[in-house]
Order: structure tokens, then C-alpha cells, then sequence
């Protein structure tokens, strides 16, 4: 007898939505109490999405990065050298749409072979994807650093801040992105063979390679998404910036495992799924969101943040055991 799905869907993520539940009537408590605007509403949904938008679309990548067992730290460094490319592009070639265009693809591009690149040393070389991605990390940086002379390229045109400032029908282009890539990423993971050998891989990569798996195309595949992902997410901050900076995103590649991590993802790699990573980000950014409602400091923020990420890893731990 099959199962029921709303049944399963609350097996699996129940204390997700819990969590996201008691965030939302907490701070819509809290507001009212201060007299404040309510939380609760349509536009502070929108809001929501929309803040987290970056960060989602990079982890939808580090979900399956951490579930074929690795990790990816150059995430950070990729969404400020896709947005250094991208407007430095459209800078020297002209305000049009095609140059536009171009520097997209040349920055997606350039994180495919970022993603590469560490698939390379990962593969071939047997290096751990930790010290790998954080090799990458620090090249990345410096040669965006390096590209733009230190100095942010903000001299773009006003169509550049199509992916972040523009709106279809009220909703924003970014937030679109958003719910697409995450569409797609539960397609590629829970309904093709890619997906099952991810997590194959993740489970234990001796028995993947022995079933036939090939456990390193597989894993140039996963590095590859998640650079090119993030790629994105820098085109994205960058034109809701109107700027190609190359000092933004550092710390993002946290904020992007913690999106996973709270999700349910294992670090130890093969379990996990979108639909928890979507979750996790949400909370995480309802969580953001409230805290700025209330008035609360940032510096606060970040010590609750961090009580957040030790409670999901601790509730995996015990899922465990």
C-alpha cells in the first residue's frame, strides 16, 4: 500500500516546519508586544525569500557537494569573482544587452572551471576536499582582487540590476531564480541516476565504485554545479549592488553549509535533500529577518545563529545513533 505523501512529507521535515512555525509566532509576539509592524505578511514573505535568495541558490550546490561527502569553502570567493567578471564585462563592452549577456556566461564559465579545477585535485590527487576548496578559496580572492586592481567596477549601466532590482509581476526576478533552481535541483537529486549516485557516493565511495559508479566523473559534476551556482549568486548580489566588488561574500560559504546543515543534510555525506535545504534556509532566514524586526544587534544575531547550527548538527548526531 503506497504511503500517504502529506504523512511522509511531515516524517521528514516535521521539525523543520515546527521550527519555522514557533520562529514566526515568536516575532510576530514579539512585534506586536513592541507595537511595531506585524511579521506576519505577504511582503515579509517576499522579503524573506528575497534576502535569502543568494544564499539559497549557492547551497542548493553545497547540498550536493556535502552529500556526495565533501565540502565546498570557495563558495564565498565565487560570488564576489562571478559579479568582479560579469561587470567588468559589461563595463568595457558597452551598456547592451549583449554584453550583458556575455558577461554572464563568461563568469558561469569561469566557475565551471573553478569547479574543475578542484574536482581535479580532489580526483586525481586525492587531496581533501577542505584543503582543496580552500586553496581555490584564497586564489579565487586574490585574483579577483587582482583583475579589478583592488577597486570595486562600478561604472555599469542601469539594466545591469536586472537579476537583483527587477520585479515580475510584484515579485522579484531573484526570487524567481530562486524557486527554480531549487526545482531543478530536487529533479537532478531525487529523480535521475546523478542523484543516486550522489548519494552513493556519499554513503560509502569504495562500494559506489565497486557497483560501477564512476565516483569521479560524478564528483567533477557536483564541484562544477556548485561553483557555477555560486557564480550565479555573485551575478545576482552584484547586480542588486550595481557593482562588481571584490570584497563581498567573505563568510558566505558558511552562511550556505549552515542553510544545508539545518536542513538535515549530513556532513558525513549521503543523506540529505533539497527540500530540507530549501527548509533550512528559510529558517535560517526568517530567523535573520526577525531578529533585524525586533531591533536586535548584529552581533547577537550571530551568537544565535551559531546556537541554531550546534542544535541541527547535534539533532543529526542523534538521528544517528
Amino acid at each position: 500500500m503506497s504511503r500517504n505523501p502529506a504523512r511522509a512529507f511531515f516524517v521528514n521535515y516535521g521539525y523543520l516546519l515546527i521550527a519555522l512555525v514557533l520562529e514566526c509566532v515568536v516575532f510576530e509576539f514579539l512585534a506586536r508586544r513592541q507595537g511595531i509592524k506585524p511579521f506576519l505578511s505577504f511582503d515579509t514573505l517576499l522579503l524573506v525569500l528575497n534576502q535569502s535568495a543568494i544564499y539559497g541558490v549557492a547551497s542548493v550546490g553545497m547540498t550536493f557537494v556535502i552529500i556526495s561527502g565533501g565540502i565546498d569553502l570557495s563558495v564565498g570567493s565565487l560570488i564576489a569573482f562571478g559579479g568582479v567578471i560579469c561587470a567588468l564585462i559589461t563595463q568595457k563592452l558597452g551598456a547592451g544587452w549583449n554584453a550583458m549577456i556575455f558577461g554572464w556566461f563568461v563568469a558561469i564559465a569561469a566557475g565551471i572551471g573553478t569547479g574543475s579545477f578542484s574536482a581535479l585535485f580532489i580526483t586525481r590527487f586525492q587531496i581533501p576536499p577542505f584543503i582543496a576548496t580552500l586553496a581555490v578559496m584564497s586564489t579565487i580572492r586574490g585574483l579577483g582582487f587582482l583583475i579589478v586592481e583592488g577597486k570595486p567596477v562600478f561604472d555599469v549601466p542601469e539594466r545591469y540590476t536586472f537579476l537583483g532590482r527587477y520585479l515580475v509581476a510584484g515579485i522579484p526576478i531573484g526570487v524567481i531564480i530562486l524557486i527554480f533552481v531549487f526545482i531543478i535541483g530536487g529533479v537532478l537529486l531525487n529523480s535521475t541516476r546523478f542523484g543516486r549516485h550522489v548519494r552513493a557516493i556519499g554513503g560509502s565511495e569504495e562500494s559506489a565504485r565497486l557497483s560501477g559508479v564512476p565516483v569521479d566523473r560524478v564528483k567533477w559534476a557536483v564541484y562544477c554545479m556548485s561553483s557555477a551556482l555560486a557564480v550565479l549568486a555573485g551575478l545576482m548580489l552584484s547586480s542588486k549592488m550595481k557593482s562588481g566588488d571584490p570584497t563581498v561574500g567573505v563568510g558566505d560559504e558558511l552562511q550556505v553549509i549552515a542553510a544545508v546543515v539545518v536542513g538535515g543534510t549530513s556532513l558525513t555525506g549521503g543523506r540529505g535533500t533539497i527540500m530540507g535545504t530549501f527548509l533550512g534556509l528559510i529558517i535560517i532566514a526568517v530567523l535573520a529577518t526577525g531578529l533585524t524586526w525586533i531591533g536586535m544587534e548584529s552581533f547577537g544575531q550571530q551568537v544565535i545563529l551559531g546556537i541554531v547550527i550546534l542544535a541541527a548538527v547535534l539533532l543529526d548526531r542523534i538521528k544517528r545513533t
